[in-house]
């Protein structure tokens, strides 16, 4: 599979969706990727639903695409986090054949992994609303820190980025004060302070007790 999308002029930094995308959809390709999907080798399975979330635009065969359907759940509980995360964009992909949609991004929104965790809070409008908002709460304590970008200063990105939706949700910008404590090594760990939505939330809360 990999020749195959080195074939349509994948580039230097890796094989895209995009380069999936133009390999000609044929009967050979679909059992190709079928066979990775069916693999017990964790590596070639996360190849396999890659290549499966490239191709579903290119309109695949109606028995793969229920065969993909069935297996999706499965996936999505596997004991490689690489290989949820990749079952995490096809079915962000295929919501509409879920009935369940919601409730399966709700366990992946609470996934071990913390890179999981993150994939299902950037597909928030998918499944989330105003009244989740509660949900969101535990991730003002997240640990997962990453980089920027190459080089640049660590940052509690799931942090960051649950407070953003919050915003979405509430419909309402909080003021940004950034935090910053050591983070590994000599480096320093940067996050937006929660506080002050942590301030307006107690006091709507506090609008409904009696």
């Amino acid at each position: 599979m990999i020749a195959r999308a080195n074939g349509v002029g994948a580039g230097s930094t890796g094989i895209s969706a995009a380069d999936i995308a133009r390999i000609p959809l044929t009967a050979e390709v679909v059992t190709d990727i079928v066979e990775c999907l069916s693999s017990p080798n964790a590596s070639e399975l996360k190849w396999g639903l890659w290549f499966a979330n490239g191709i579903l635009s290119s309109n695949p065969p109606q028995d793969f695409l229920k065969w993909l359907i069935t297996m999706l759940p499965g996936w999505l509980k596997h004991e490689n986090w690489d290989v949820r995360n990749s079952a995490l964009e096809v079915l962000v992909r295929l919501r509409d054949s879920y009935k369940n949609y919601r409730q399966l991004m709700l366990e992946m929104l609470k996934d071990p992994e913390p890179v999981v965790r993150w994939e299902a809070l950037k597909a928030y409008q998918t499944f989330l609303g105003r009244e989740d908002i509660p949900l969101l709460l535990r991730f003002q304590n997240d640990e997962y820190m990453t980089e920027t970008e190459m080089g640049s200063p660590l940052i509690y990105a799931i942090r960051n980025d649950a407070l953003a939706v919050i915003e979405v949700l509430c419909g309402k910008q909080f003021t940004k004060t950034e935090k910053v404590k050591p983070g590994e090594g000599s480096l320093m760990v940067y996050w937006w302070d929660w506080q002050p939505f942590l301030d307006w939330w107690q006091k709507r809360q506090s609008k409904w007790r009696f």
